[in-house]
């Protein structure tokens, strides 16, 4: 996704009650018969987390975890 298609995701689901969305693309929806939430990164499922806590806490963890196919060059 493109800057502009995640903003406005994130402009549309900003306000909702159940879930959210942030700017970088993260999602933490709902799951249908649990009391949890999954945390979606650039379509595929990272978690399942309990609470809203836990899924910003997830987040931002993962935000700061190297991705794979990171390759460190050493000086």
């Amino acid at each position: 996704m493109n800057e502009k298609e995640l903003r406005d995701v994130y402009n549309f689901y900003k306000d909702c009650k159940d879930g959210f969305v942030t700017k970088d693309g993260y999602a933490a929806v709902p799951i249908i018969g649990a009391k949890s939430l999954m945390v979606v990164y650039n379509g595929e499922q990272l978690q399942e987390c309990k609470t809203k806590r836990s899924a910003q806490t997830f987040i931002k963890n993962h935000r700061t975890q190297a991705k794979s196919g990171t390759v460190f060059v050493e000086n």
